[in-house]
């Protein structure tokens, strides 16, 4: 595995790239089981560029993968949250160009753990 994770499964059995990631989804299945958050989703996919064609050439999109977002409470935001260990270049880029269509929502906010 890439970066010296190691792929583990939570208690609610789903397959993560790391042990953190794994950890953080049990953390939030309980919040979410607490009342706390809702609508907890895992590996959500958000388009940051859709797919188009330059000169008979077809580009794919681009896309970013959350490790989770949900709905938040007592913030009153909607969260997109990652759990990285090791932040590739292409995650960074990815995460900037996230925040920049983001950046006027107030009811948004992007976490790292």
């Amino acid at each position: 595995m890439k970066y010296n994770s190691t792929r583990t499964m939570c208690n609610q059995l789903h397959k993560h790239a790391s042990k953190k990631e794994a950890k953080r989804c049990d953390e939030l299945t309980l919040l979410e089981k607490a009342g706390k958050i809702v609508k907890l989703k895992q590996q959500v996919r958000i388009t940051l560029l859709k797919k188009f064609r330059f000169q008979g050439e077809s580009i794919r999109s681009i896309v970013y993968v959350a490790d989770f977002t949900y709905y938040d409470k007592e913030m009153k935001k909607f969260i997109i949250e990652d759990s990285k260990g090791f932040k590739t270049a292409t995650y960074k880029l990815k995460k900037r160009w996230l925040l920049s269509i983001m950046k006027d929502r107030t009811d948004f906010q992007f976490l790292e753990s």
